[in-house]
């Protein structure tokens, strides 16, 4: 993808940025709207854990195979691609009559938002390919930022005046935009490359891996759930060993090997992510189930993570140009691990601002530590692998997001049980919190540990 002129480069930045923004705009909103969807379709909470936990898996296991397909038609291809079924899967999912239907829904959307996040830092990598990139993935972050922060308080007054299905017609407008975009900026236009080969085990044992995952954790509580959450753990394991051995993988195992930058930096981005993105999913349900307030007022007190994030992942892609990327993400890790440390002293009585706090601890630490990550491992690659380290972070992301949720609605599906969340069963709730709070500070504190080690060959210019 060749951009020469600077004001070309600079609309492909803000594309992807816009497109960002649309992505997690109603990812925030939907959490939000998470006990209202319980309410009208009487859900349980194992199943209001798949609505979140069945997109992210969808993204996880589509996210290598679409990254083999930006490579024989293009990444402003299959960007556009995925932004179109984004979009047009938002505009149906408001006419789900049943929770089954939008979780399967949301599973089709989850593609759509594969094709977007596994091109998305490989464009902005073509786009700053030296000095600047962490500056322009700090912009990009923000879009997400921007998209969470917006989430919560505009889906909670969204659904206390309007119902849940206004977040999808609403959503969808920057959807649109950000397609409008991509159409007028991006090279979108198929390009046919010969000779490369898909690889169907790959994606086969991915997929089944993904779906076994985020089923068996929400069906914990009995056999069959064990028994899929373990063969989903082993298919995931045959992929690995599979795509050591493929001749044409959809991930290069070798880019691990004698790569420690690279190696550390993805398995510390994978942790980060299973252990801090469940904390907007259970402090949503906290303040509405235990704290009995509305969707509105829930998201006001959400807004403070994200509004902090927006800040700080400006910031911190300014000091990865003054300091070494690895530290500023170390330091931002152990602040995101601090927060959730916090929140296992969360209680029945109302300490709103005890939970703006940890949101707000929680917020800069992990927009510290998502861009100067990024910055360490898109270093930590030549030119020619930039797709595939572009994939391999999304899928740490995405992947860890899916452990979050798979762990917490497993713990739902043996605290809780099979019964839909009510203020009634607030104090169950409040332990499933905690044991969850408890497990996930533990698992933040070895990935500080992976990502001061995560230390690339360049130095301080990561």
């Amino acid at each position: 993808m060749n951009f020469n002129a600077f004001d070309d480069r600079t609309a492909g930045l803000y594309t992807i940025a816009v497109s960002q923004f649309a992505l997690v705009f109603m990812l925030s909103a939907v959490a939000v709207a998470v006990p209202a969807l319980g309410r009208e379709f009487g859900a349980s909470a194992s199943q209001l854990g798949l609505v979140e936990s069945g997109y992210i898996s969808a993204v996880a296991m589509l996210l290598f195979p679409v990254t083999r397909l930006s490579d024989k038609i293009g990444r402003g291809a299959t960007f556009a691609c995925g932004m179109t079924l984004f979009t047009v899967v938002s505009m149906i999912l408001p006419v789900c009559h049943t929770i089954n239907q939008f979780i399967v829904l949301r599973v089709f959307q989850g593609g759509g938002g594969a094709m977007m996040v596994s091109t998305g830092l490989a464009i902005i990598a073509d786009l700053y390919p030296g000095p600047g990139r962490a500056r322009a993935m700090g912009i990009a972050s923000a879009g997400v930022y921007l998209g969470l922060s917006a989430g919560p308080w505009l889906g909670g007054l969204i659904v206390t005046n309007f119902g849940w299905r206004w977040i999808f017609y609403g959503g969808a407008i920057p959807c649109a935009v950000g397609l409008f975009l991509s159409l007028k900026t991006l090279p979108v236009r198929p390009v046919i490359a010969r000779g490369v080969r898909f690889d169907f085990g790959g994606a086969l044992f991915i997929a089944l891996g993904m779906i076994l995952l985020s089923q068996g954790g929400s069906h914990l509580n009995d056999v069959a759930g064990r028994i899929m959450l373990g063969a989903g753990v082993f298919f995931l394991l045959c992929f690995v060993v599979w795509e050591g051995r493929a001749k044409a993988p959809l991930l290069n195992i070798t880019l691990f090997s004698g790569n420690p930058a690279f190696s550390l930096g993805s398995a510390a981005q994978f942790i980060s992510y299973a252990a801090i993105y469940g904390i907007t999913f259970l402090l949503s349900l906290y303040l509405q189930v235990a704290q009995g307030m509305t969707a509105s007022e829930a998201g006001l007190i959400l807004m403070a993570q994200p509004v902090t994030q927006v800040v700080f992942s400006v910031i911190s892609g300014k000091w990865c140009e003054r300091w070494s990327a690895h530290l500023v993400a170390t330091v931002g890790m152990g602040v995101a691990t601090l927060a959730l440390g916090a929140a296992i002293f969360l209680g029945g009585s109302r300490e709103l601002w005890f939970v703006a706090g940890i949101l707000a601890l929680c917020g800069a630490g992990s927009a510290m530590f998502a861009t100067a990550n990024m910055a360490v491992i898109m270093g930590a690659v030549t030119r020619e692998y930039y797709g595939v380290a572009s994939a391999v972070v999304a899928a740490m992301r995405t992947t860890g997001m899916t452990v979050s949720l798979v762990f917490i609605s497993g713990v739902f599906a043996v605290v809780i049980g099979p019964t839909a969340l009510s203020h009634e069963n607030a104090a169950t709730f409040i332990k499933a919190m905690h044991v969850s709070f408890i497990a996930l500070t533990g698992f933040s504190l070895a990935g500080v540990l992976m990502s001061a080690r995560a230390r690339s060959k360049t130095g301080k210019k990561e």
